[in-house]
């Protein structure tokens, strides 16, 4: 009697090996280059961004700042002796500007000095009386400069002498430039004078 032989089809006696999930060496280079492609593309403009968004907070700060000093003045009241002043000041490695109570001695405050105080000596009797400076590096992308470079509010209203006004400008090394002007009233506004920033009104022509 012949036995019988079951024959197994081949396919059932092998294993189907599973496909590992992955990239070719090839898709990784294409990736690469495509992310570096977009990095270059998108640096250069954050970086723009950023620095208009410094020239924009830098003007911003002005604006403050001489609305923080004609409050000063309107706080002392007619009654005081002296004024209040703002000066700019720059050097070839920074611009500033000091906010200050001009003292009897009749000396101005320098923010650009660099052997002392910045109100000289403050023991001295009748010295100006710094409120605040703001100082910035040339290596910060951000410089201003003022024309003209003093004003000074006196009074009950704090109002400018001599209806003087001033117009300070804010650049940015990577473009945008931001003006600050005060009127008869040393209230302050800004305009955009290159028309990127978004958040400030362009200045009219």
């Amino acid at each position: 009697m012949l036995g019988t032989m079951t024959v197994v089809p081949a396919s059932c006696g092998r294993r189907r090996r599973a496909v590992a999930p992955g990239f070719t060496l090839v898709e990784v280079m294409i990736s690469l280059v495509i992310l570096a492609v977009l990095l270059a593309i998108a640096v250069p403009s954050m970086r723009e961004f950023v620095a208009r968004k410094r020239v924009e907070g830098v003007a911003q700060e002005l604006v403050t700042d001489l609305r923080y000093l004609q409050a000063v003045q309107q706080q002392r009241g007619a009654a005081s002796r002296f004024p209040v002043r703002i000066s700019f000041s720059s050097t070839d490695t920074m611009s500033c500007y000091v906010l200050y109570v001009w003292g009897t001695a009749g000396i101005d405050c320098n923010c650009a000095r660099s052997d002392g105080p910045v109100c000289f000596d403050p023991t001295v009797d009748g010295a100006s009386q710094e409120l605040k400076t703001v100082v910035l590096p040339k290596s910060s992308g951000v410089s201003f400069s003022s024309d003209p470079a003093l004003l000074t509010l006196d009074g009950f209203n704090g109002l400018p002498v001599g209806n003087r006004t001033i117009q300070a400008t804010i650049r940015g090394t990577r473009g945008g430039e931001v003006r600050v002007s005060t009127n008869a009233t040393a209230k302050p506004s800004l305009c955009s004078v290159s028309g990127t920033e978004s958040s400030i009104p362009r200045c009219p022509p």
